[in-house]
């Protein structure tokens, strides 16, 4: 009698990990130690093998049942993902044996259920709910605190990172909430401008173009104008501003304390959560804006990332769509822990305060 089932092979041989829980939540796993095999009978040689690729925990909401079906739909042979129906066709071309695997699926499903619940009751995922709701209530807040606010948009191109007092602005863009361009201007850095993977501006580009210093007091009046002044890792562009004011010796009267740091938002809403293993401490990867602006917004990119205008209205469009997810949730700050009540050094009176407590 033909006996073929479809069997979880589970060869790990360690408990597991609080980081992997992690890296599955926000990116998904291929599973190293676990197999499904398609036996034609016990104790015979496998008919066909293939490895499980989770998907991302946060994506399917920390449900076990979908995780674990979109998991069965995940398998690999050889890094080509197939469906266990395409899995049980490539396994023979006996169709009693296929008959019998198909059947066996249902107990496969559960035996992955199983597996994949060792990830969704794992403490991580907790940790990773309170902060996504942390983040929704500071949202919800900042959406009051915004109302009625002049807020303008700036992102910045330049010839190097930040942190190199040298690098020169050859590009700043500003707009405002609604994406409207307030200004947009290449700047000519008055030297070749080096490759940089960062932009695709060129030498040629800026060649007729102003330098900085002198569209400089429209470029301050306009910012001083703002009553919020939002970026994209706001740290690095209030940097470009200040180096270029210090090193030029022009006028800066900026206040960093009016400036929002949307990546700072983006990090606790959609950033994967990390262990430092040196640091002993949980943190939040800050994501691209391309990669925030997709999952938050679930839509493409619009236009060339790295083009300061662009990225700019993606930055404000961003800040829109976190606004909106804040102010209509109905996240609630947490209560305060109410300190234990003092008791009587009766120690029945102790005991009998411990055990209302639980």
């Amino acid at each position: 009698m033909n006996s073929a089932q479809l069997i979880l092979i589970d060869k790990r041989n360690q408990p597991l990990k609080d980081y992997i829980v992690a890296v599955a939540a926000s990116d998904g796993l291929d599973i190293k130690g676990v197999q499904v095999i398609a036996s034609p009978a016990k104790g015979e040689k496998a008919l066909l093998t293939a490895g499980l690729r989770i998907p991302p925990l946060e994506d399917f909401d920390f449900d076990t049942q979908k995780i674990a079906q979109h998991t069965l739909d995940q398998l690999l042979i050889n890094e080509e993902v197939l469906s266990c129906d395409s899995f049980i066709a490539q396994a023979s071309q006996d169709e009693s044996i296929c008959d019998n695997l198909r059947k066996s699926k249902h107990k496969l499903a559960l035996a992955i259920e199983a597996l994949i619940s060792e990830f969704t009751q794992s403490s991580v995922t907790d940790l990773i709910r309170d902060n996504r709701n942390d983040a929704l209530y500071k949202l919800k807040q900042q959406a009051k605190e915004l109302k009625n606010k002049t807020i303008l948009c700036l992102d910045i191109e330049a010839t190097d990172i930040s942190t190199n007092p040298e690098a020169d602005i050859i590009q700043l863009s500003v707009c405002d909430l609604e994406g409207h361009e307030k200004l947009n201007q290449l700047y000519n850095p008055g030297y070749p401008i080096p490759p940089n993977e960062k932009h695709t501006i060129t030498t040629e580009m800026v060649a007729d173009a102003p330098k900085i210093e002198d569209c400089w007091p429209d470029i301050h009046a306009l910012l001083q104008q703002a009553d919020i002044i939002l970026a994209y890792s706001t740290e690095s562009d209030f940097s470009y501003l200040k180096n270029t004011a210090e090193k030029k010796q022009l006028p800066f009267e900026l206040d960093y304390g009016k400036w929002l740091d949307v990546a700072e938002f983006s990090k606790e809403l959609v950033g994967a959560m990390r262990w430092h293993s040196e640091r002993m401490h949980w943190f939040w990867k800050t994501p691209k804006l391309t990669i925030a602006y997709e999952r938050i917004l679930n839509k493409p990119f619009p236009g060339d990332a790295h083009d300061a205008l662009a990225d700019a209205r993606a930055t404000a469009e961003l800040m829109q769509g976190m606004l909106k997810l804040g102010a209509n949730s109905d996240i609630k700050a947490k209560e305060t822990p109410k300190a234990d009540a003092k008791v009587s050094n009766n120690l029945f009176a102790m005991a009998f305060a411990k055990a209302k407590k639980k």
